[in-house]
């Protein structure tokens, strides 16, 4: 057996078994069989070459046990004993898992006894040397060593062996970190160790950041903030302790990386459970998605902490962690950028939004008459005229304090209302998808798309698209306005994604107007030679199809063609139309010079109306409203009813789609024009209780006046 010991070995010589039978003096008396730990201590490395691992070692010599020992008279059953004991110093899973007893304990502990020796370097530098050795299965056996509490199994050896141990093993760990290339020895647990700390830092932020936002919008003084202050504080010992936790590998680390996680759960669940309700009067401030924030940055701060100790520390600062540490604070930016901000802004979307209504189908088939009899239907409120379109679904009326109410056509009864509870602003509507979508916009939180027939959200666009100038709502373009640089124009999506950009250069301001499949732009420049020109775009990619010199103000669409008015905007000369395809000229109509007043111009169906007053003398009595065929800008007809020309904001008139035009002749008395293409002007006075101090719009066909706190449709 002694011979076994030698030879040309490099591991495992006679050294190393005089070490292993030197531990057993003292561990034997701890065992209930020493004669069979003693040849078991004898045999487990009696067999060992080179290419095998320590198991096929272990295996190997168990074998070699149970065909030498009965030849000596030894039992079958100390055999089978000593056979048991020498596979477990291979660490075999499947024999460890059989259970170790006192023999097992005092015979492994022997063998480990050889870490706390003198030649235990020694012995680290052979078994590289002289086995199939495995760097990376070496370094977590030693790092799983040290994490544990006790490296030896009895209490003798641990009191003997178990400092010195820990001194070898973790100056092997250490000789072992310097065999992996110097330049990335490290970056695992480098990076991952930055990206908790920041991590966690990140979360105390946004404590501090919760205490001085409200719990619910509006604010209440009631709401306590000691919710707020607590879970700052525990974040702060959170970020302390992994800061400490993840300069170390030990057991004791380990567990402290953990903690974070549990007290991040902890706040998770208090927040979620206490959240206020949404109503249409308050809903859900900015103080519960920060603590929410906080809650879950603990949890993977306290995950990437923990990945982190499975890692051996490196020696030495290298350009491996560098890059790794600053790849770690470029991930807490992009995960705060694009994860946290996002996720953040979508749920005060949705938790401050409020939804009532039965979505009763509409009765769309109604239309005002105007033939002087009573009021359809009285819808009270305080309304403005300005913010109320007419959708596929009823009419989209916005009231103060972000609501937006969608009415009935034929009864003014309300199908749905959508309550924005963190915003006071008057949203602004446009229709989109053909009246199936409704474009709402409020200038502190940006623009959301409601469903037009139930009131539901099916989108919010992003933060930056807040600034957004709607161009066309249907097909949808939209333009943003620099201070410096290029203003820009956006293909946009219903989503708020654009599809295209384009930016005509700086000193050029944008107005457009979008066909089925093209965009017309009219790009005014103001410093430098150039004349101000018209540009088309296609609509789905942006590219450019045609180019012209010229300029068309109050562009629409109208039968396919662009329709605008060419000349100053103080004083058009005519209305033009384009094809939108090739930017050719189809017709000009011209505009009577003797015209003083500014030029109105609406589309219905294939006519183009034109409004303004026959002269400067009679615009106190007069308007002029003519009709133009859209297909070849013929005048089918011009009206010069006796109603004064209004120069103010409140719409005085409205034209619906199929060419009536109703005028407001006597605010106070509500008295009002009907004029039809061709035909004569007729006067209608409405009831007394109704004034039409704020205009009349129309809605499709419905005509809508507004008294002082109600909204009114004309039968």
């Amino acid at each position: 057996m002694v011979g076994r010991y030698g030879g040309k070995r490099v591991a495992y010589r006679e050294r190393y078994l005089v070490g292993v039978l030197t531990a057993l003096e003292l561990l034997e008396q701890l065992c209930t069989d020493p004669v069979a730990v003693r040849l078991a201590a004898w045999f487990h490395r009696a067999e060992h070459a080179k290419a095998n691992t320590a198991r096929e070692d272990a295996e190997a010599s168990a074998q070699l046990a149970e065909e030498l020992l009965p030849t000596y008279g030894v039992t079958a059953v100390r055999t089978a004993e000593v056979a048991r004991l020498v596979r477990l110093t291979g660490g075999d899973p499947a024999h460890e898992a059989q259970g170790r007893d006192a023999n097992a304990d005092v015979l492994l502990d022997a063998v480990d006894a050889v870490l706390a020796g003198s030649q235990s370097s020694a012995h680290a530098s052979e078994l590289r040397r002289d086995t199939r050795f495995d760097e990376k299965a070496r370094r977590a056996q030693i790092q799983a060593m040290l994490a544990s509490e006790r490296i030896y199994r009895t209490q003798l050896a641990h009191e003997r062996y178990d400092e010195a141990a820990r001194a070898s093993l973790t100056a092997e760990l250490a000789l072992l970190e310097q065999l992996t290339p110097p330049v990335w020895r490290g970056w695992q647990r480098t990076g991952l160790s930055v990206f908790a700390v920041l991590i966690a830092f990140l979360a105390f932020v946004a404590g501090v950041a919760a205490i001085g936002q409200p719990w619910r919008i509006p604010a209440f003084e009631s709401d306590p903030k000691w919710q707020a202050i607590v879970m700052a504080l525990l974040a702060a010992a959170a970020f302390a302790g992994l800061w400490w936790a993840v300069r170390r590998a030990d057991r004791k680390a380990r567990i402290l990386t953990a903690v974070p996680a549990a007290i991040g759960l902890v706040c998770l669940v208090t927040v979620l459970l206490t959240v206020p309700p949404t109503t249409g009067a308050s809903g859900v401030g900015q103080r519960v998605p920060l603590l929410v924030i906080l809650s879950v940055l603990l949890i993977l701060a306290s995950a990437a902490a923990f990945a982190a100790t499975r890692f051996a520390p490196g020696v030495t600062r290298n350009r491996g962690q560098m890059l790794a540490a600053l790849a770690a604070v470029v991930a807490v930016v992009l995960v705060t950028l694009y994860v946290i901000d996002p996720l953040q802004r979508a749920y005060m979307f949705s938790a401050n939004e409020h939804l009532e209504g039965d979505h009763q189908p509409a009765n769309l088939n109604v239309a005002s008459v105007v033939n002087g009899g009573d009021r359809l239907w009285t819808n009270t409120g305080r309304l403005d005229l300005g913010a109320t379109v007419a959708t596929a679904h009823g009419i989209a009326i916005a009231r103060g304090r972000g609501t937006v109410e969608m009415l009935d056509p034929a009864t003014g009864q309300t199908r749905w209302r959508y309550i924005r509870a963190n915003t006071d602003d008057e949203p602004k509507l446009s229709v989109l998808d053909g009246g199936q979508q409704l474009l709402v916009s409020y200038d502190d939180l940006g623009y959301f798309v409601l469903d037009a027939d139930t009131g539901k959200r099916t989108a919010g666009w992003r933060n930056r698209t807040r600034d957004y100038d709607i161009e066309d709502n249907d097909p949808l373009i939209t333009g943003k306005s620099v201070s410096k640089g290029s203003d820009k124009l956006y293909g946009t999506n219903l989503d708020g994604s654009n599809r295209w950009t384009y930016e005509p250069g700086r000193c050029t301001s944008i107005s457009a107007e979008a066909t089925a499949d093209m965009v017309v732009v009219e790009l005014g420049h103001s410093c430098g030679d150039l004349p101000d020109q018209l540009v088309g775009l296609d609509l789905k990619s942006g590219g450019k199809r045609w180019m012209r010199d010229g300029s068309l103000s109050k562009m629409m669409t109208v039968g396919g063609l662009v329709v605008g008015l060419e000349g100053s905007r103080d004083n058009p000369q005519q209305l033009t139309a384009l094809d939108p395809h090739s930017g050719e000229v189809r017709w000009h109509s011209e505009i009577p010079q003797e015209w003083a007043c500014s030029i109105r111009i609406e589309a219905a169906a294939n006519r183009v109306v034109l409004l303004s007053c026959p002269s400067a003398a009679t615009k106190d009595t007069h308007t002029v409203v003519r009709f133009v065929d859209a297909a070849n800008g013929q005048v089918v007809s011009t009206v010069e009813p006796s109603v004064r020309w209004s120069s103010t904001l409140n719409p005085q008139y409205a034209v619906t789609p199929s060419g009536r035009v109703f005028l407001v002749d006597d605010e106070n008395v509500c008295r009002i024009a009907k004029v039809a293409e061709g035909a004569a002007v007729a006067f209608f006075d409405l009831d007394p209780a109704v004034k039409c101090r704020n205009g009349v719009i129309a809605a499709g066909e419905l005509i809508l006046v507004s008294g002082r706190d109600s909204l009114i449709a004309l039968r």
